[in-house]
């Protein structure tokens, strides 16, 4: 292991649980990143803030002349353009190390390409620079991607029920890098102590040699939390749905459980009907613990220990009704001591599986799929209504529609939520759904071309230096 490692990126590890990278420069210098589990490498990298190098890459992808649509772009073009771009990586080598060397070594790459005599050559070189600078926030997307599919329905589930999920959308992807040893029977039993090496060509290499180890252990788990909707590592084997950290300052651990609570109720009649009648029962008690001497006899004689012994019959008829042992008109009539909730009916509202909505389908389709290049803020005029007016489907309306309303708690009730979300969603479910007369067909069919001419357009324009 101590001989002189050519430039590059190595992995080192003895199966135990923390590996070591190590970074190999091209001046023959390394740096040894601190040691870390393989959940704790990924997670770190999934979860890191790319926004303000990621703005700086991206505006000179939008402001600098080398860009321009020209018949001839001159060298010192793209001189000016490596002058401004290439320092730009410098932000990431204290703060992401390894996205700092994939940069580095990607634009060296590019910077070696030499002058084929084309007249935007140098747009051509500039905009190869310009994807290597590009590749840390790009390869993150990627990541968050996999993650969406291999952890985010998981927490309940087994190891192997992850990796079976990542296997079956792209299968052999993490074969890539070296070949996947499974679980091994009694984790005690794994060869500990002998120190394996794995040369890595780049970032994305990286990653999936830590994807592949996390999949050989079960003593850590990513899962994500449904507050939030960011991801983290359990600290204990119970079943963990809150993170440690918190979103707007409110602790995601205390929180959590009311927007859950918040949520049930929302979307199930019979868990409404429950949280109304105990808040209403325990106020009764509350009233006549606090009631002052002589005006008992005006209020309903309903007192603290009848409202534990109500409380305790209640919460024994929901998991009943959660676990389906119970329909909901008979967790109705177990709970409404004195009648207060006839007649015993409810609605609920059930989600479509996460796995199954069309969200689901864009990233399985392509894992380097970006909400932002399928969803925007499109005006809509519908045709059926008496008096029609134009009306905007925010690009977060439809991402909620194609995502079958499934969100993060927080950001379903955040104080800044727009009330039209969910009413824009069900527009949406309207116009996509059930039979259309022929007006709106056409009109389906206009905008339907329209979407997709704008989509053509932006993908050329990608694709052009």
């Amino acid at each position: 292991m101590d001989k002189k490692r050519k430039p590059g990126i190595y992995l080192l590890t003895d199966t135990g649980n923390p590996v070591e990278i190590i970074l190999t420069w091209t001046d023959g210098q390394e740096t040894r990143l601190p040691r870390q589990s393989p959940a704790e490498a990924l997670m770190d990298f999934v979860e890191f803030d790319f926004s303000d190098y990621r703005s700086r890459v991206e505006g000179l992808w939008e402001e600098h002349c080398v860009f321009e649509e020209r018949d001839e772009v001159p060298y010192a073009d793209y001189e000016d353009f490596a002058a401004q771009a290439v320092p730009l990586a410098e932000q990431l080598h204290a703060a992401a190390p390894a996205a700092y060397w994939d940069v580095q070594h990607h634009a060296a790459l590019a910077e070696e390409m030499t002058d084929d005599g084309e007249p935007i050559f140098a747009s051509r070189k500039a905009f190869a620079v310009l994807t290597a600078l590009r590749r840390p926030y790009f390869l993150q997307n990627r990541m968050r991607n996999i993650f969406e599919i291999a952890f985010a329905d998981f927490e309940r589930g087994t190891q192997q029920e992850r990796f079976r999920a990542l296997e079956n959308t792209w299968p052999g992807i993490i074969d890539r890098s070296f070949s996947v040893r499974f679980l091994p029977a009694r984790e005690e039993a794994a060869p500990v102590g002998q120190t394996r090496e794995y040369a890595l060509s780049d970032l994305y290499d990286l990653c999936l040699a830590e994807l592949s180890l996390y999949f050989q252990q079960s003593r850590q788990r990513i899962a994500r939390c449904e507050n939030c909707w960011r991801y983290f590592i359990p600290r204990t084997e119970a079943e963990s749905r809150y993170c440690y950290d918190a979103a707007d300052r409110r602790p995601c651990k205390e929180i959590g459980p009311r927007n859950m609570r918040r949520f049930r109720a929302d979307t199930d009649g019979a868990l409404a009907a429950y949280e109304r009648l105990r808040r209403r029962l325990e106020e009764r008690a509350n009233r006549l613990e606090l009631a002052p001497p002589g005006a008992e006899s005006r209020l309903i004689p309903f007192d603290r220990d009848q409202y534990a012994a109500w409380l305790e019959l209640a919460r024994e008829a929901k998991r009943d009704y959660q676990a389906g042992r119970i329909s909901a008109g008979e967790f109705l009539r177990h709970i409404d001591l004195q009648g207060e909730l006839t007649p015993y009916e409810a609605k609920r509202t059930e989600l479509p599986p996460p796995d199954e909505t069309p969200w689901r389908n864009c990233i399985k389709r392509d894992m380097d799929f970006v909400p932002g290049g399928r969803f925007a803020d499109i005006a809509l005029l519908d045709l059926r209504e008496a008096d029609p007016a134009w009306e905007t489907v925010t690009a977060e309306s439809q991402i909620l529609h194609a995502r079958g309303g499934h969100t993060s708690l927080h950001d379903r009730y955040r104080a800044d939520a727009p009330e039209d979300l969910e009413v824009s969603a069900r527009k949406l479910e309207e116009l996509t759904s059930g039979e259309r007369d022929a007006e709106t067909e056409l009109l389906a069919r206009v905008l339907q071309a329209a979407a997709e001419i704008s989509l053509t357009e932006e993908a050329e324009a990608e694709e052009e230096p």
